[in-house]
């Protein structure tokens, strides 16, 4: 039977939880718990050496604000780049499209650690790596904490859907930086985020957030990230190369670097 890429990531974040609790710089289950002082999240994501039953993972056809899942079948672990989806048209993503590496990151609005890493570590990548055409990131909703973890995905798809979800995203974690825990933001709170953000049209963004009409989308995407073995948030798929929580930019700069050196 085909190796299962569910098999292969789960085992991965199995023992990253084993070790540093996830708590570095994850969320999850146990989504509170205090940070471990190993650093060492860092994994490559190579082919199982056990056979397991096949898992496939169609891309999903949605595009637009409802886009979500891989950019290729995903039948088994050799497949892990196919998680990329390297789409010209995704409001998810940000950088070249054919940019040499591809960051996948899995996320949650309501998540302390997603926000240490949006704040803390992001701006980094961006500046050394995205804008000199060597990276490219795609954001997937990871709605783990919750509803209002949900909520907060939907709002960030209407601001998608009006072209502004990278400034929704900024607006949303820089309120977050001071905030001990989960934020709890409400539909006042994401106007707001999305004034700032510069979406035009603040109507038609509230009754979307307000009638639900990206709650399948944000279900089907969180669904996606747990079939690929994401179990904590934020999760990181580096070229082929898994990282778990808001680490260092130290620990991202070498995967990143690892990942230049390979696809040369």
């Amino acid at each position: 039977m085909k190796k299962s890429l569910y098999w292969v990531l789960g085992a991965i974040a199995l023992v990253a939880a084993v070790l540093i609790g996830y708590a570095l710089g994850g969320s999850g289950k146990d989504k509170d718990a205090p940070p471990a002082p190993d650093p060492t999240t860092v994994s490559s994501v190579a082919p199982s050496t056990q056979a397991q039953a096949a898992v496939k993972i169609e891309p999903s056809g949605e595009t637009g604000a409802f886009l979500w899942g891989p950019g290729k079948t995903i039948a088994t672990s050799e497949d892990i780049t196919h998680v990329h989806r390297r789409m010209a048209n995704d409001p998810f993503a940000t950088g070249k499209v054919d940019a040499p590496v591809v960051i996948s990151e899995f996320s949650d609005f309501e998540c302390p650690f997603c926000a240490k890493y949006a704040n803390e570590t992001y701006p980094q990548v961006l500046k050394d790596y995205v804008d000199k055409g060597l990276v490219r990131v795609e954001w997937n909703d990871m709605a783990v904490n919750g509803p209002d973890a949900v909520k907060a995905a939907e709002a960030g798809r209407a601001a998608a859907a009006q072209g502004k979800f990278h400034e929704f995203h900024n607006a949303l974690y820089t309120a977050s930086k001071d905030i001990q825990g989960h934020p709890e933001n409400d539909i006042e709170d994401f106007v707001r985020f999305a004034t700032e953000a510069g979406v035009p049209d603040l109507d038609r963004f509230r009754s979307e957030v307000e009638s639900g009409t990206y709650t399948q989308a944000v279900t089907s995407a969180t669904k996606y990230g747990a079939s690929i073995g994401i179990s904590g948030t934020p999760s990181f798929i580096i070229g082929d190369q898994f990282v778990s929580g808001a680490q260092p930019y130290e620990v991202f700069q070498k995967a990143i670097e690892e990942q230049l050196q390979k696809n040369k």
